[in-house]
């Protein structure tokens, strides 16, 4: 057996016992270019490339470690780690970067849109229809989008292995705010996940059952047998007591005029003079100090982990001190999640005529209105049939 050097034999002891088993048993020698003979078929032989394999493993280890404390420090230091060109930026060869104004201009309007209440799906259709690329050349899907938009770097934070260790030396092309406000959306359990059944539907999901409170689906249902033709309606899921399991929900409506009901009373209400009231939300707190608090604890962070390090304190002191500053973090970080999701109202608060507006944004951007301002809840009518009354639909405004 010929190889390079001893320590390039095997660095996993594991892997240098099974060879010295085939060597001893086979009684083969091994030359290296470096450093001689080596004869695992004698004890000598054999302890010598265990002894050279232990220290051959160390080396590994004690190599990876500084590796990766050396890409902490980079990361915590804001500075980039290597790897594709990210979507919105140029990188220069020192590893600074600066922006691809038409990619950032993309990232911060798609930013926009979502929390107005666009899908990621309309976000896909327009860049790809568009033939806004990604930075290797491709076209769009959810999970490129996805990755895309709730990147931290986007609000000028660097990571490591996940995890946010501080702020980024590249210009930011989002708001953190902003940002953590798309991420908490996307990360929504209640949000859609369907990457092809696309609400078509103003309520679906969004209106609830008088009988049981549940969301309402859409279904589509014979109107007449002799014509095949059919029309849409709105029902709960929720089995009626002696009604088979093909026949569920204790209300069904026909979707069509509970829908233009339902665009009557939001036209008629940002018709009236006080809607700015309506569509502007009380100011909370002060999102700048948020993020010079969130700045602040994320110091903390890395200074008590610097402490542990030194000695200066013990893993238990430090343990008690990141759950405590973890806490308070997250507590700001939503804070400023909470700030920052009211945008969907900000493609009415904006016009000049929002119920003229309305009619122009779209159903996603409607629907995400129709979820911060109203609850709509469909009453049963104790008939037989699908007639439709207005009385039996109760439009609540929620409280700010």
């Amino acid at each position: 057996m010929l190889v390079w050097h001893t320590d390039r034999l095997h660095r996993s002891p594991r892997e240098l016992e099974e060879y010295v088993d085939i060597c001893e048993r086979r009684k083969v020698i091994t030359q290296t270019c470096k450093a001689g003979e080596l004869d695992l078929a004698t004890p000598s032989g054999r302890a010598v490339a265990r002894t050279l394999g232990a220290w051959a493993r160390f080396e590994v280890e004690h190599k990876s470690e500084r590796t990766r404390t050396a890409q902490l420090q980079a990361a915590t230091a804001g500075k980039w780690l290597g790897g594709g060109r990210p979507f919105g930026w140029n990188v220069r060869e020192n590893g600074s970067a600066v922006l691809n104004r038409a990619e950032a201009r993309e990232v911060r309007n798609a930013t926009k849109a979502l929390l107005a209440g666009a899908s990621l799906g309309s976000i896909i259709t327009d860049w790809n229809g568009r033939d806004v690329l990604t930075s290797t050349g491709r076209r769009w899907s959810y999970a490129t989008v996805r990755q895309v938009l709730t990147r931290p770097r986007n609000a000028g934070l660097s990571t490591y292995h996940d995890e946010i260790v501080g702020k980024s030396t590249w210009p930011p092309l989002v708001t953190e705010d902003a940002w953590r406000s798309v991420v908490a959306l996307l990360a929504d359990p209640d949000r859609r996940t369907s990457t092809t059944n696309r609400v078509k539907w103003l309520l679906v999901g969004l209106a609830v059952c008088g009988a049981c409170g549940e969301p309402v689906r859409s279904a589509a249902v014979s109107s007449n047998r002799a014509k095949g033709t059919t029309r849409t309606i709105y029902r709960c899921a929720t089995t009626r007591a002696g009604r088979t399991s093909a026949e569920p929900g204790h209300v069904a409506r026909s979707a069509i005029p509970l829908d233009d009901l339902v665009h009557a009373v939001m036209v008629e209400r940002l018709s009236r003079p006080d809607v700015h009231d309506l569509l502007l939300s009380e100011p909370g707190a002060d999102t700048d100090d948020l993020r010079v608090e969130a700045v602040g604890l994320r110091m903390r962070l890395g200074e008590v982990a610097d402490s542990f390090a030194e000695g200066a304190v013990t893993k238990a002191m430090m343990e008690r001190a990141t759950v405590k500053i973890r806490e308070r973090l997250g507590d700001v970080e939503a804070a400023m999640t909470r700030h920052a999701r009211g945008g969907a109202l900000a493609a009415l608060a904006g016009a000049a005529d929002p119920a003229k507006q309305w009619h122009k944004i779209g159903l996603d951007r409607q629907r995400a209105i129709l979820s911060e301002l109203v609850t709509v809840t469909i009453l049963p009518s104790g008939k037989r049939g699908n007639v439709f009354d207005p009385e039996l639909v109760r439009i609540e405004w929620r409280t700010p």
